[in-house]
């Protein structure tokens, strides 16, 4: 007689489903608008004017009627001169008390022409040298009276943050159950060993 014992072990099983944190954000945003100021700037440059007319004038460069002008002065001086050499000459002539001989003296005086030289430097006026201040004007273009915030608007839109959270999970279960088997087996097999 034999006996056959078959043993089956239990199994146990474990399925994990590992966890999961989802975090979705939107950043917040800042929305400005605003109505820029407007400045408007006209400016005239400062400029310097220089009148060099007089020192061109002392050298000989005038205009027709400063020219005329100065010309007829110069004809009365020359005149007035000749006048006095002939006034001077009549009165050398009428003194004959004084003796000698007047003709002769005036012709040799003026027989020959007296240059006087010296040095001199041009021009003799200085240039007439003058500021013309410039302007600057400023103007503030203010449209509508905005108030306080002087047309500045402003739009706040908050982040936002989703959070999807996803526990782990432990699943354990029996896949196979232990059993034990009992068989008997008929046959008579004996070994004998001597």
């Amino acid at each position: 007689m034999a006996l056959n014992i078959t043993q089956t072990y239990a199994k146990i099983g474990i399925e994990t489903t590992p966890s999961m944190l989802e975090i979705r954000t939107q950043r917040a945003q800042l929305q400005m608008k605003q109505k820029h100021a407007k400045i408007e700037i006209d400016s005239t440059p400062p400029m310097v004017e220089i009148d060099q007319y007089e020192a061109f004038a002392s050298v000989g460069f005038k205009n027709n009627y400063d020219l005329i002008k100065s010309e007829v002065e110069r004809a009365k001086q020359e005149h007035l001169e000749n006048i006095g050499k002939i006034a001077d000459d009549g009165n050398m002539l009428a003194a004959i008390e004084n003796g000698g001989n007047p003709i002769a003296e005036m012709a040799l005086r003026d027989s020959y022409t007296t240059h006087e030289f010296n040095i001199d430097f041009i021009p003799k006026e200085r240039p007439k040298i003058s500021l013309i201040e410039g302007e600057l004007n400023i103007e503030f273009e203010n449209g509508d009276n905005e108030g306080l915030n002087n047309g500045v608007e402003v739009n706040y839109i908050p982040a936002q943050v989703n959070i999807n959270y996803t526990p782990a999970q432990v699943k354990i279960f029996l896949s196979q159950y232990a059993s034990i088997k009992f068989d008997y087996i008929k046959e008579n097999k004996v070994n004998v060993y001597i």
